[in-house]
């Protein structure tokens, strides 16, 4: 274009016999040529340059990047990641915990009673569920509401399961199979819920148990009592140790009698709720969690201290007003 340009002025200038215009076009066309370039160096200005050595500099950012993240990759994958990969916009790899995966897997796997858990797949390395078939005779509970939304089929506040924002808060309150819909329940009764969680790593791994029951509740780890607590608005915090292999935990609830017109009384919640949570926030178990926890014939050992009152196994006979 620039050398069509100029041989039309040159055309243009010997048509209009201004033969002294040549000079100046052929002066005009030298200066734009090789003036232009020293313009850009004077100031400093390529424009064209600049695109580039953006582009350059955004590439060897990406490569550096890489490089640098594909080093840590596999440390970083071995223990925290499920799947780590690379983006380029970062050195840190972009991870994926095993846990929050096999969480997401939970409910696919928890059929039939099932026991599952994912508090050890980050340790193990699986996405996978661990589940183990439900205890002989075991038959599935009410799994009622959240534990602090309903008056009914669970607290609402008051209960220091609700209160105590340190705990992630995934149970739900569960109650005997016999609880009517009103819940009316013998008073003097007792029953018994029952979960398994399978350590299958090769070490015993501490975790916490927080446990709130209406109106009292006995905690059994592994045929063992290792906590009582006699208020249904107090939370039961517990330290105890999941052995290699499966572990068997029992909470005994009783219900005292709360009016005159025995042996039942009025709408009334009787139920448990309990979350077993380790470093980080993992969840072990949480009753609710499918049909995890079931309604077993009885604790392990004797409740101590014994129940105030007579007592009624909900496992046998029904637990709720005629």
């Amino acid at each position: 274009m620039t050398a069509s340009a100029l041989i039309f002025a040159v055309g243009l200038m010997v048509y209009l016999r201004y033969y002294m215009g040549i000079v100046f076009v052929l002066l005009g066309a030298l200066a734009l040529y090789y003036g232009w370039p020293v313009l850009e160096d004077i100031f400093n200005f390529h424009p064209n340059c600049v695109v580039v050595n953006q582009q350059f500099a955004q590439e060897e950012g990406y490569a550096n990047n890489t490089l640098a993240c594909q080093r840590n990759l596999i440390a970083t994958d071995n223990q925290t990641g499920e799947d780590c990969s690379c983006n380029g916009e970062s050195a840190t790899p972009q991870c994926v915990t095993y846990y929050s995966v096999c969480s997401g897997n939970l409910a696919n796997y928890e059929s039939g009673g099932d026991s599952c858990t994912c508090g050890f797949a980050n340790s193990t390395q699986s996405q996978i569920p661990v589940c183990d078939a439900p205890p002989p005779g075991g038959v599935d509970q009410d799994n009622l509401t959240n534990a602090c939304t309903t008056s009914t089929g669970g607290w609402v506040g008051g209960a220091g399961y609700c209160t105590d924002t340190s705990i992630p808060h995934e149970a739900v309150f569960i109650a005997p199979v016999a609880l009517a819909d009103d819940g009316q329940i013998v008073g003097n009764a007792y029953y018994t819920e029952q979960t398994t969680i399978d350590n299958t790593t090769s070490s015993p791994v501490t975790v916490t148990w927080y446990g709130e029951s209406d109106n009292s509740g006995w905690y059994f780890i592994n045929g063992q009592q290792v906590g009582y607590n006699p208020n249904w608005d107090a939370l039961n915090t517990m330290t105890v140790t999941l052995q290699p292999g499966i572990n068997t935990l029992d909470v005994t609830v009783w219900n005292s009698p709360q009016s005159s017109s025995g042996p039942y009384y009025g709408a009334n919640p009787s139920g448990t709720a309990d979350e077993v949570v380790g470093n980080g926030g993992t969840i072990y178990s949480a009753t609710g969690q499918g049909n995890s926890w079931q309604e077993v014939a009885g604790p392990p050992i004797a409740p101590n201290p014994a129940p105030p009152a007579s007592q009624t196994d909900c496992y046998t006979q029904s637990c709720s007003a005629p």
